[in-house]
């Protein structure tokens, strides 16, 4: 050790202070921020984790623009992260309320979807329609009011960092989070609030740092489970109808991630992230498939015991808008505005009623016949080309959150 060296380490102890270690000092941030996972960035956690008995808590506001189907999806969360000590700290969010809005009712419609068959008739195989995965139900049938209060989910997550930089090497540390529904009603579900679902994930990270510049990076595989409602086929005949249920199957999502913090000062830091989203396993087959790829920007600071993170959202793998593509259920006739009394006469008089015992609740319908004859009111025919709906593609995250 230096002289140097010596005479900082004999004032620290004179002080009462401890010094820290090189290593450490030259990958930790000033101070850390509350992301929508645990102390990090905006999105993204970081490798390091909070000292024993720190607590940061707040309120957290997610926006974001998706395709397809044109989505602008709102959440309203609160959010935390603890130390634990040992290296552990634990996370969380709980969407209070989401708000998923679309500019239109989509030509496709959506699960859970009903298909009757008239006499005569057949259905086209799968895919019937595009999905945003998180959101599959949405519908725009369902409120789009942030004071509704829809739930979303509820994510708990545990990070363990089990090794410190060392000049050359990176932290890295390891995460499992899980994610419950908490509202599982139809009726929220086709209102945005999620899968009905419950999905694990488990999360890899790595951090370099080296005075006021520092890097993050992770990886997170998400296991995803099988939402609660499905389609159904509905083949009518004379002496009733034979039905057949279709789950719907969600991918698996593989999410890459990398983030830069660049200090501006005591208080201040510069924060960009990128992250990619990518569908990977078995699934139902859907049309126009576009996982999200964001990048945002933006600042974290630091007043006191508060700490504030704000960022816009670039959305950057957008469908081309406009454009006309081919209907996989061209021909069949939307019947899921009829009036359910007007739905049951129509049925008959096409020899379709053995169908009407099998239709579920607040379902989207379909209807394959041969000639559907005079529609009842609310009834179309699906047109042979739909319209990509990809908009505005901005969107933002807000944190603010109190240590205790």
């Amino acid at each position: 050790m230096t002289a140097g060296r010596r005479v900082r380490a004999a004032l620290c102890l004179l002080s009462g202070l401890a010094p820290a270690p090189a290593a450490a000092q030259a990958t930790e941030p000033a101070h850390r921020g509350l992301s929508l996972r645990g102390s990090g960035l905006f999105t993204l956690p970081e490798a390091g984790v909070l000292p024993r008995g720190d607590v940061l808590a707040g309120v957290g506001v997610n926006n974001r623009d998706r395709d397809p189907l044109g989505l602008d999806v709102l959440d309203g969360s609160v959010i935390f992260a603890a130390g634990l000590g040992g290296g552990f700290e634990a996370y969380g969010e709980a969407v209070m309320s989401r708000v998923a809005a679309m500019p239109e009712l989509p030509t496709l419609p959506p699960p859970p979807l009903d298909i009757v068959v008239a006499p005569g008739a057949a259905v086209p195989a799968r895919p019937h329609y595009a999905v945003f995965a998180p959101v599959p139900y949405v519908n725009k049938r369902g409120t789009a009011r942030f004071d509704d209060w829809v739930r979303g989910d509820a994510l708990v997550g545990l990070k363990y960092r089990f090794t410190d930089a060392d000049g050359r090497r990176p932290a890295l540390a390891v995460a499992g989070e899980l994610t419950v529904p908490l509202a599982r009603g139809l009726a929220d579900l086709q209102s945005g609030a999620g899968t009905g679902a419950v999905d694990a994930g488990a999360r890899l990270l790595a951090q370099w740092g080296g005075g006021p510049t520092w890097l993050v990076a992770s990886l997170l595989y998400t296991r995803t489970g099988r939402p609660p409602l499905g389609d159904r086929v509905v083949v009518a005949s004379a002496g009733g109808a034979r039905v057949e249920d279709l789950p719907l199957d969600l991918p698996d999502r593989l999410e890459a991630g990398a983030g830069l913090r660049r200090a501006l000062g005591r208080r201040l830091a510069a924060i960009a992230e990128a992250s990619a989203v990518f569908e990977v396993g078995a699934r139902t087959a859907t049309v126009d498939a576009a996982p999200p790829l964001d990048l945002l920007g933006g600042v974290q600071a630091r007043f006191g015991r508060a700490r504030i993170s704000a960022a816009l959202r670039y959305h950057a793998r957008s469908l081309p808008s406009g454009e006309l593509r081919r209907s996989p259920v061209a021909g069949l006739v939307d019947i899921t505005g009829v009036d359910a009394t007007a739905q049951a006469d129509y049925l008959r008089a096409i020899g379709a009623a053995g169908a009407l015992p099998s239709l579920r609740p607040r379902t989207q319908r379909l209807l394959a016949v041969r000639n559907p004859g005079s529609l009842p009111p609310g009834a179309h025919v699906v047109p042979a080309t739909y319209a990509i709906r990809s908009e505005h593609q901005v969107g933002f995250v807000i944190t603010a959150a109190v240590a205790f």
